[in-house]
């Protein structure tokens, strides 16, 4: 299965590359457990260091799991945590704050074409869940946590709704910024009733089946979101990084849900 490696450099990249093929092309399984590192170097044709890095960059990854005493280093695919966890420090940057304006306009394409797609795929189990995590927001109250728990589920149900595995995925990809938004949002006066109120909309649309219904009221609640984000900001008394795109966002008939 494995192929000795040319004397190059870059030999722990080398190794580390011909892993991740053999991972991504079903060779190796999740679950399926590596051999031991010395029986690797071997088969590889280099030192147990070299082994021992590749490793540990395969496993920073979320492809490998090394777990001593429990049968050594196992398979893994990503997890969407870790995905997360990756878009959060690549959006940082250098930076010990967000630039919330990219993880905005990203919503802006992503969440408008979930809504519409849900509201054209969405079954009767989609619904029943989405009422559901909309029963459970009326019970927030002042708990921030339960709020930031049932405010991510309803975008990640809508999200499932549209059967297309990539979009969960996707949203899931930026939980962990969603949810210091969402925490920065509690702050504001009100946001749980808000949350609701635009969450209620949009389901309605999606529940009618209206497609475009149901995107006027995701963008609807978005332009909401933006501006909660900044008032949140200016509350902290911080600078915000979110900066007025040059066409702002503008739904036509935009409206409050009442």
């Amino acid at each position: 299965m494995f192929q000795k490696i040319e004397r190059e450099a870059t030999l722990s990249e080398l190794v580390s590359r011909q892993i991740q093929d053999l991972i991504v092309e079903r060779q190796l399984k999740p679950n399926d457990r590596l051999p031991a590192e010395r029986d690797l170097a071997e088969q590889f044709g280099v030192s147990r260091t070299v082994v021992r890095e590749a490793v540990r960059g395969l496993v920073a990854k979320g492809l490998l799991e090394v777990t001593p005493g429990r049968g050594g280093t196992i398979v893994r695919l990503p997890t969407t945590e870790t995905m997360s966890e990756m878009m959060a420090l690549f959006l940082r940057g250098d930076e010990r704050t967000l630039d919330y304006e990219n993880l905005i306009e990203v919503r802006r394409v992503l969440e408008v074409a979930i809504a519409g797609f849900a509201a054209q795929r969405r079954t009767p189990e989609d619904l029943q869940e989405m009422a559901h995590i909309l029963e459970e927001t009326l019970k927030v109250g002042d708990d921030r946590d339960r709020y930031v728990k049932w405010d991510l589920a309803f975008h990640q149900a809508l999200a499932r709704a549209t059967h297309n595995r990539l979009f969960p995925l996707l949203l899931e990809s930026v939980n962990e910024l969603m949810i210091e938004v969402r925490q920065l949002a509690f702050r504001t006066l009100g946001a749980p009733a808000r949350s609701y109120r635009y969450h209620k909309a949009i389901f309605d649309q999606v529940q009618a089946g209206d497609a475009e219904g149901a995107r006027e009221a995701m963008r609807d609640h978005l332009i909401e979101a933006e501006d909660t984000l900044r008032r949140a900001l200016a509350m902290q008394d911080e600078k915000p990084k979110l900066r007025r795109a040059a066409k702002p966002m503008q739904a036509k008939g935009a409206r409050t849900p009442q």
